[in-house]
């Protein structure tokens, strides 16, 4: 899977009504198969993954990297790609299983597994200076990694870790919003229930309960702690 910069753009509108500005987290890649890595060398924690967060003002979001010797490595965190593989398993391939994004070609793809772990990287996005914003809503899918470990229990392992699922399994994802270091609410959003449940379309997600945050966190959580931790996120809407 190459890596390509492509094109990154954050659109600001005022709404009609209270003059409010809004900002929403959007990319579009020049090239398929293209996925972001960070170029950092230095920053260095848990695995050897090297942190190297990504800006688009006003979003920030936690971003890692690694090279184990056979090329660089998505790792924790989030990053954004345009690959649109929605056959292949395993954690190499960084596919959203629909196999694009809400509006574009691409979408941002997160490992949230790091949060379960000491010193590991949350999928986490703040905004610059550390100012407040309302959040309005987003939209989420699984990851092809996670979609084919739960439907046929194929995580590219030739012993595949993941159980067989359940009519009563589940995979969650919880969004946290924080407003410096107090929590302000959390809004869960099922990405498999049962057998049948699946998601595999782009669901849009309220998120105005959380209200004002300086930070939002993306963590998930299993009835089989083997499913992958990886989610996909688009258009993430917030307001002054």
């Amino acid at each position: 899977m190459a890596l390509t910069m492509g094109l990154v753009f954050v659109s600001c509108d005022k709404e009609k009504e209270d003059d409010v500005k809004s900002y929403t987290l959007s990319v579009s890649l020049n090239k398929a198969d293209s996925i972001y890595l960070g170029t950092g060398t230095e920053n260095v924690y848990g695995y050897g993954y090297i942190e190297d967060d990504i800006t688009f003002d006003p979003f920030i979001l936690t971003h890692s990297h690694v090279d184990w010797g056979f090329g660089n490595s998505f790792g924790e965190g989030f990053t954004y790609t345009s690959c649109a593989n929605d056959s292949t398993p395993g954690f190499m391939n960084l596919s959203a299983i629909t196999g694009k994004g809400v509006k574009t070609n691409a979408y941002f793809i997160a490992n949230a597994g790091g949060a379960a772990y000491e010193g590991g990287m949350a999928a986490a996005i703040s905004f610059k200076d550390g100012k407040a914003y309302k959040v309005k809503d987003c939209y989420v899918t699984n990851s092809t990694y996670a979609y084919l470990a739960i439907k046929y229990q194929n995580d590219g392992n030739p012993e595949p870790m993941v159980g067989p699922w359940e009519n009563n399994s589940k995979f969650t994802l919880s969004i946290t919003g924080y407003n410096g270091n107090d929590k302000t609410a959390s809004v869960d959003v099922a990405l498999a229930d049962g057998k049948n449940n699946i998601l595999n379309i782009w669901q849009q997600v309220d998120l105005t309960k959380l209200g004002k945050v300086t930070k939002i966190v993306f963590s998930t959580t299993s009835t089989d702690p083997m499913t992958p931790s990886y989610f996909c996120l688009d258009q993430l809407t917030v307001t002054e």
